[in-house]
This record gives C-alpha cells, structure tokens and sequence, in this order.
C-alpha cells in the first residue's frame, strides 16, 4: 500500500480529532467568562467535546457514503459538529437551571417549583 492510500484510510481519525476540536474551543472560551468551578467547566467541556465528535462524525460518514466526495463531507461534519456541540451545551445548561430552579435561560424568568 502506498503512501497516499495510507493517508485516505487515516482521515476519518484525524478528522475525529479536528471535529472534536471545534466544539471543545467554543466551549473553552464560553467558560472562560463565567464564574463556574473546574467541574462544572471540565463536565461542559466534555459533554461539547463529545457532541461535536458524535455527530460531527456521523455526519461525515454519512455524507461520505452518499456522495464519496471528502471535502464536502468533511465541510458538512465541520459545520454540523459546531452546530451540534452548541445545541448540547444549551439544552445543558437550561437543564442545570432547571435543576437549580433558579430562572430560565431562554426568558429570563425566575421560577419556584415548591
């Protein structure tokens, strides 16, 4: 096997890392605002990192079977991974409020459930 169809059948890893990537800088900076504790900002970090994995890389694979095309694949995991990791990071952070039942995030209400 030569040195180029070595390097097709190592994408899917390296774009694994690169989709990763992309939501765990987003989340990086977004916590690096607040005035959350380690754990809360390690568990963020983890829940997006693995989001934009999962389905950054569904999505390229998917695309890959359907059009076997590498950079349009590529280019629609990138995209559907930074989509993916936002939408995970706000579901979890309307659920911690919820949990706290301190206010809604998305009205800006505060609630009391007792």
């Amino acid at each position: 096997m030569n040195s180029e169809h070595q390097a097709l059948t190592d994408v899917p890893l390296w774009l694994l890392v690169l989709l990763s990537l992309a939501g765990l800088s987003g989340e990086m900076l977004r916590a690096s605002g607040s005035d959350l504790g380690l754990r809360q900002i390690l568990q963020r970090v983890a829940l997006r990192f693995l989001a934009s994995g999962l389905l950054g890389m569904a999505t390229l694979l998917l695309a890959m079977a359907l059009w076997s095309n590498l950079y349009l694949s590529a280019g629609l995991g990138i995209v559907i991974a930074v989509i993916g990791a936002d939408v995970a990071g706000g579901l979890y952070t309307q659920f911690l409020a919820r949990k706290a039942g301190v206010s809604d995030p998305a009205s800006g209400s505060t609630t009391n459930n007792q």
